[in-house]
Formats: structure tokens, C-alpha cells, sequence
């Protein structure tokens, strides 16, 4: 509760804590965004699907902003893996919810499915029963944290600004 995180959030390395009485003085709260000295390296499988996102990102014609944004999102909701499980129906890289039109299960675990989802626009699989990031009126001049909240809903929309610094690190790298 002392630092917003619910059942279904996930801590990272690097993540700082607060932890309610503890001695030593007042507790850190987490960083908003992380400093690029610390960019976080990802595993096999991370990588193959930040190339899938970078990828499936460019042939829709996504600016670099938004290939980023999608790449942040991904790592805070899934640690850029395709879940098969998350909070309530949440499954794939952008815990996206069957229950709220975002696809059947097999659908949102996809993972390219789920990411021209998440982009939305006019190549969109969902029509108009979703909205994604190129739906949102102005997301371009939106913060990282208020595009990718503008799209996901998240009950923790601060939490998507840690990524920025390590998804454009990541789109770089590997795009």
C-alpha cells in the first residue's frame, strides 16, 4: 500500500521500496523515471518481443515516440513477456482484458495481435471497440506516463515513466 502496488504489480530490480517503520530515517519513494546509467538488460525472450513490438511498429509507420511508448508499456505490464495469467483476465504483452473488448484469450496473447491492438489506428484488428495509442487526440504531447495511461487504464498510471529512458535505451539497441 506505502507504495502503490497491488497484486498483479511487479517489482523490478533497481526498484526502490518503502517500507512503513523502518528505521534508518525516511523511507525513498521509487524513482518516476530511471536514470540511463541503469538501463535494464533484457533476457532472450524480452528481446524478441521488444523486436516484435519495433517491428510490427515501424511496417504500421509509428513514429519513434510511440514505438517507445509501446516498448515502456510492455515492460511495466508484462516485464515484456506474453503472460498467460494477470490481474483478473489480463493475458500477453499488454495485459489487455477479453472481459473489456480487447480480443478473445488467444487473441490478446498474440503478441503481434496485441501490439497493432495497442497501436490502434487505422490498421487496428479491434476497429473501433478499442482505443489505441494513435486513437488518443494529441498523444504526441502527452508525457510517456499519460500516453501509455491513455491507452491502458492502469490503476498505477505513474508507473509507465520509469521506462522511458530504458525503451528508447531498448529501441535503439535493437531497432
Amino acid at each position: 500500500k506505502a507504495n502503490g502496488l497491488g497484486r498483479g504489480s511487479v517489482i523490478h530490480p533497481g526498484d526502490r521500496l518503502t517500507v512503513p517503520g523502518a528505521s534508518g530515517g525516511a523511507a525513498a519513494k521509487a524513482p518516476a523515471k530511471k536514470s540511463s546509467s541503469k538501463i535494464v538488460k533484457l533476457n532472450a525472450e524480452q528481446k524478441s518481443n521488444a523486436q516484435l513490438i519495433i517491428r510490427v511498429g515501424r511496417q504500421l509507420g509509428i513514429p519513434e515516440r510511440g514505438i517507445a511508448i509501446a516498448l515502456g508499456t510492455a515492460m511495466q505490464e508484462s516485464s515484456l513477456r506474453n503472460l498467460s495469467w494477470g490481474d483478473r483476465d489480463s493475458r500477453g504483452l499488454f495485459q489487455q482484458r477479453p472481459s473489456t473488448g480487447w480480443g478473445t484469450v488467444a487473441q490478446v496473447q498474440d503478441a503481434e495481435r496485441a501490439t497493432r491492438v495497442f497501436f490502434g489506428g487505422p490498421h487496428d484488428p479491434n476497429g473501433s471497440r478499442t482505443r489505441g495509442l494513435l486513437d488518443i487526440k494529441g498523444w504526441q504531447n502527452m508525457s510517456f506516463a499519460q500516453a501509455a495511461q491513455s491507452v491502458q487504464i492502469s490503476a498505477y498510471p505513474d508507473l509507465y515513466a520509469r521506462w522511458e529512458d530504458d525503451a528508447y535505451a531498448w529501441l535503439k539497441a535493437l531497432g
